[in-house]
C-alpha cells in the first residue's frame, strides 16, 4: 500500500484513493465496500468517492460473488490505464492552462525596457520548454497504448 501511497503523492492524488487501491491491489480475493473501509479506517464519503474515482479510470472492477450481494471490488492489473488517464487528463489540462497563462504572462512584461527585454528572453526560453513538454504528450499516450 505504501508504495501506491508515495506513487499518488507523485501525481497528485489524495493518498485515501491509493490506498484504496493498494488495500484492493494487495488482496487475495475481492472486497466490500464495508471491509475496505474496515481496513483503512476512511469514512464512508471517503470509501465512495475513492471507489468511483478509481472505477472511473478503470484502475478497479466490480465483480459479484454467488455468495454475496455485495459489490465487490479487484484490481484491473492494467496500471497503465491509471497513469494514462493521469497523463490525459492531468498533464493536458496543467498543459492547456500553462499555456494561457504564459499568454498572459507575456502581455505584463514591460517592452523598451532592460529589465522587459530579460523577462522576454526568460519568457520565450519558458514557452519553449513548455512547446517541447506539449510535444511529448502524444508520444506518452503511443507508449501508454503499445502493450494494448
Amino acid at each position: 500500500m505504501d508504495f501506491f501511497v508515495d506513487a499518488a503523492e507523485l501525481l497528485g492524488v489524495p493518498k485515501s484513493v491509493a490506498a484504496i487501491y493498494g488495500v484492493v491491489f494487495a488482496s487475495p480475493h475481492p472486497l466490500s465496500f464495508a471491509e475496505i473501509q474496515g481496513r483503512l479506517d476512511l469514512s464512508k464519503g471517503s470509501v465512495s468517492q475513492g471507489l468511483r474515482l478509481l472505477r472511473e479510470i478503470g484502475a478497479l472492477k466490480e465483480v459479484s460473488s454467488l455468495t454475496d450481494r455485495a459489490s465487490l471490488f479487484e484490481p484491473d492489473m492494467e496500471i497503465r490505464k491509471i497513469i494514462s488517464h493521469f497523463v490525459e487528463h492531468r498533464v493536458r489540462k496543467q498543459l492547456d492552462t500553462g499555456r494561457d497563462r504564459l499568454v498572459a504572462l507575456s502581455a505584463q512584461v514591460p517592452t523598451g525596457t532592460p529589465a522587459g527585454k530579460i523577462l522576454r528572453e526568460r519568457l520565450k526560453h519558458l514557452q519553449g520548454t513548455h512547446e517541447k513538454a506539449r510535444a511529448l504528450l502524444p508520444v506518452a499516450k503511443t507508449f501508454l497504448n503499445l502493450g494494448r
